[in-house]
């Protein structure tokens, strides 16, 4: 989804600008480049196996691939086409007008999934309380701040239950995450600039983003869009919400600093 042009909630009146601190490594460069050795790599494509699940009213096949051994329980799919789905869209596209086609979409999500989503699945394992709590936070997350799918963070086409897990289907964000190379380009100001607007966001709907990881936000398209909601906070005080945006950026910006010096050691990255 090409989010260049969407626009954002204007940040609240009195919100102060954040000022990171110094991060300066000794021998590292103040911007970065990729390196021709990282530009002229070559992708390795994934492998894939062919699932099949139902989601609500229609039986879905598609081919899988893990996005990260990181994370073993999300999974990409490539959706196979279906003549049903082909069929459904025509008809709503071609017999209703825009506001029915809307309420349709909405009320039956499965006949118009894009052919890449994404599968998150509850985690599996110890602490089965814990993980089952973590994605009935993430479910609630996506609820609250609905008006903000595909703008800020993915949208959400809704739950099922996978090899008997629970999980979601959600949008396949293009773009690089800021945990990579590719995404690891950006001065700490302007780092600053794009995560900024993304916390007051959520703010506005009563959502925090806990968990400041890097992985957990995608640059697309100039922008930054937010994922894992699963240590979502609610409902903050608006001191509280200042202080804890500050404390994540800086988190954030320390370290990205770090990566970027450690993908310059890898070769990677470049003095720019």
């Amino acid at each position: 989804m090409d989010v260049g042009n969407a626009q954002l909630p204007p940040p609240p009146v009195g919100k102060f600008e954040i000022e990171l601190p110094k991060y300066k490594r000794p021998g590292e460069p103040e911007h970065y480049r990729l390196s021709a050795a990282r530009l002229g790599a070559t992708k390795r494509e994934p492998s894939t196996t062919l699932v099949h699940f139902w989601f609500r009213t229609r039986y879905v096949s598609a081919l899988a691939a893990g996005l990260s051994h990181l994370h073993p329980h999300i999974l990409e799919l490539h959706i196979r086409p279906s003549m049903v789905a082909s069929l459904i869209g025509s008809c709503v596209r071609l017999l209703l007008p825009a506001f029915a086609q809307s309420w349709v979409r909405a009320a039956l999500p499965e006949w118009f999934l894009p052919s890449h989503v994404v599968l998150k699945q509850q985690k599996q394992g110890e602490e089965e309380v814990i993980k089952a709590e973590l994605f009935d936070t993430e479910v609630k997350a996506y609820g609250r701040l609905k008006p903000l799918q595909g703008v800020v963070i993915p949208t959400c086409y809704g739950r099922l239950h996978y090899n008997g897990t629970r999980a979601l289907i959600l949008e396949y964000l293009e773009g690089v995450s800021l945990s990579s190379p590719e995404g690891a380009t950006l001065r700490l100001e302007e780092l600053s600039t794009l995560l900024q607007p993304c916390y007051r966001a959520l703010h506005a709907f009563g959502v925090h983003h806990d968990d400041p990881n890097l992985s957990n936000f995608q640059l697309v398209n100039g922008k930054i869009m937010v994922l894992d909601l699963e240590s979502a906070v609610f409902d903050l005080s608006a001191n509280d919400q200042a202080f804890f945006m500050k404390t994540s950026i800086e988190c954030l910006a320390g370290r990205y600093r770090n990566m970027q010096a450690y993908y310059r050691h890898d070769g990677s990255l470049e003095a720019a």
